[in-house]
């Protein structure tokens, strides 16, 4: 039972490789909750699910019932907790305190909780989230902003050095990434691959893991080195 999270620059990858792990742990036997702090949810919208305020994190502010009670189920091993579909950008943040109890009773009910945090460090659960974490999925960034965004949060990055599983998501076909990795001072050793067409595929599947093709492949593939990374971290508890 383990807590990850996955940070990074705005435009990194983030909720995708959320959504595509979490799809590649629960396709191992895994049951997983994937978590999104955002008032308005991309994660939901990009799996397509309708999520209404007693399936959602604003229920867990009033609910007396168990977390298991709340989330909503997305697929076979699979759990989404997310804001409700009509939460704005001004809708109320969780507390501290409800944000460490939500991540205490999903890491006691799922075998993986997987956060996705945003790139800033306004939210209490993502907080939260980065200091009960096993590992941190630092991802790297595919532009030249992602080097100002670790000038601004180095030292939040710094604080969770010793967990963090550096990540090069390719979202762009020609890049420098060598030189981007040299100057934000990371050094990924796992990379997820261009993917060709990603926005289709994912407009016809919630996750671009499985997908067919060369570059379904290869794409699969790398998320399941991610995986195999995260297995081998979880041995060396």
């Amino acid at each position: 039972m383990a807590i990850y999270t996955v940070w990074g620059p705005p435009r990194s990858g983030k909720t995708t490789l959320a959504i595509d792990l979490a799809y590649a742990l629960s396709l191992r036997g895994q049951s997983v909750c994937l978590i999104s702090p955002e008032r308005y949810s991309e994660l939901s919208a990009r799996m397509g699910l309708h999520i209404d305020a007693e399936k959602s994190l604003a229920a867990v502010r009033t609910s007396k019932e168990s977390l298991k009670h709340i989330v909503l189920p997305a697929d076979d091993l699979l759990y989404v907790l997310a804001a409700p579909l009509d939460s704005d950008a001004f809708g109320e943040e969780l507390s501290g305190e409800n944000a460490k109890e939500v991540l205490s009773q999903a890491e006691t009910i799922f075998d993986a909780v997987i956060v996705d945090c945003p790139s800033h460090c306004g939210s209490s659960l993502a907080a939260w989230a980065m200091s009960m974490a096993e590992a941190v999925l630092l991802l790297t960034g595919s532009t030249l902003s992602a080097s100002p965004w670790f000038t601004a949060y180095r030292r939040a990055v710094a604080a969770v050095e010793d967990k963090i599983i550096p990540i090069s998501v390719e979202t762009c076909e020609d890049f420098d990434y060598a030189s981007l990795h040299q100057l934000i001072g990371q050094k990924p050793e796992l990379r997820i691959p261009f993917y060709p067409d990603a926005e289709a595929a994912q407009n016809e599947h919630r996750t671009l893991y499985g997908t067919s093709g060369k570059a379904g492949r290869k794409y699969s593939s790398a998320i399941d080195d991610i995986c195999a990374a995260l297995d081998e971290g979880g041995e060396d508890e």
